[in-house]
């Protein structure tokens, strides 16, 4: 059986690795595993056994020019970068408002693959895989309302919604996006495979440490909806009561300006382009995680933060609900409470008993969460399917 896969980009992404570990494992299954993309770099993952196939998009005289300049410029100043002209061109071109038309060079696309099921992964794709007249047509939903209007704005709001009309069959990642989904089709078939860790990376790696300050990690985003001011806050007036050091994973520039808009008062490390075996060493040399989100389709950070043996301070972002429950893995506070928030960091700080009930609770949740349980779920779901 052929399986494609369809990306617009394979560049670093959350949604982008859980295709990348599904497609690994299906191929370990014995099933020919194809992914379909556009653009993008899938270096960053190391040890995917599946062929990518690119196809850059067809641009119009605009867009060709811009291309040619960014190669030469990228040949000047970025001989190091890797991020390639076609990624930073679509940067380009989304601020000059053209749009190159994704959706049908897509579907002409997969048309050249006689795949017997073709898996949409986002809701241009969707529509691409849809005009394509694939055989069987999946729908990986990983996507949320919050995430596809910050990045796409009410248009791109109202054709995700669109998107979840189609008669797809859908595997989703959590509860939440189900509903998602089932709001806007109600008699579709969906199957739930949440995301999984891999506990041979992530999982406890105790460093003892030289200063006496409390270590607090966060990730910085910079999108509205992943809560990065919240966190700011949080560490700002938890540090006024316990001395704190900050584990900070996320750009330096975007620290830099958040240190001149929100003020950072307390000491920090910024680790930046982590890969799995340094990001599982930094959640274990914290004391404490803190993730302030206001919306995630699932939300994977805490749960790693969990396999690590990492006490977990977070929001209810909706998508955690399945694994995150407050008092027994972690302490949940509503989106934007910064009051709750600090609140329950400084509990986690400072009683040793709730550290090491959260520690114990967590460590077994995270045990539930394995991508050898998402390949069984995905896969009983493309079964059902099969005549």
């Amino acid at each position: 059986m052929m399986i494609s896969f369809v990306l617009v980009s394979t560049s670093l992404a959350g949604g982008v690795r859980y295709v990348f570990e599904v497609a690994n494992g299906l191929k370990n299954r014995g099933y020919n595993v194809k992914i379909l993309s556009l653009a993008g770099d899938h270096s960053w993952f190391k040890g995917l056994k599946v062929e990518v196939v690119y196809k850059e998009p067809i641009m119009n005289k605009i867009s060709k020019t811009l291309y040619n300049l960014y190669k030469v410029y990228n040949l000047i100043k970025l001989k190091n970068s890797k991020i390639k002209p076609y990624d930073s061109l679509l940067i380009f071109n989304s601020l000059l408002g053209i749009k190159s038309d994704l959706v049908t060079e897509l579907a002409e696309f997969i048309q050249n693959f006689d795949s017997d099921i073709t898996i949409a992964t986002y809701y241009l794709t969707a529509f691409s895989v849809w005009f394509s007249q694939s055989k069987r047509p999946f729908y990986l939903m990983q996507d949320f309302p919050e995430l596809v209007e910050n990045n796409e704005g009410k248009i791109g709001l109202n054709m995700f919604k669109l998107s979840l009309k189609l008669p797809f069959s859908f595997v989703t990642v959590s509860s939440y996006t189900k509903q998602l989904i089932l709001d806007n089709n109600p008699t579709a078939r969906v199957t739930i495979a949440n995301p999984g860790v891999n506990l041979e990376v992530f999982r406890p790696k105790r460093e003892l440490q030289n200063d006496n300050k409390r270590r607090v990690m966060l990730i910085l985003r910079g999108q509205k909806q992943k809560g990065d001011n919240i966190g700011l806050e949080v560490l700002k007036i938890v540090n006024k009561k316990i001395p704190i050091h900050a584990i900070i994973v996320g750009s330096k520039n975007l620290v830099k300006t958040y240190s001149k808009t929100i003020g950072i008062d307390f000491s920090y490390t910024v680790f930046s382009n982590v890969d799995d075996e340094k990001l599982s060493r930094l959640y274990s040399s914290a004391d404490a995680f803190i993730f302030t989100s206001y919306a995630e389709s699932f939300g994977l950070p805490p749960l790693e933060a969990m396999a690590c043996g990492t006490p977990v301070v977070m929001s209810d972002n909706k998508g955690s609900r399945d694994y995150a429950v407050n008092g027994y893995n972690a302490l949940v506070s509503q989106p934007g409470d910064v009051k709750s928030l600090s609140d329950n960091l400084i509990k986690v700080l400072q009683d040793d008993k709730l550290r090491e009930k959260l520690i114990e609770n967590g460590l077994e949740t995270a045990k539930r969460f394995t991508w050898s349980s998402t390949v069984n779920n995905f896969e009983k779901a493309l079964r059902e399917e099969i005549p």
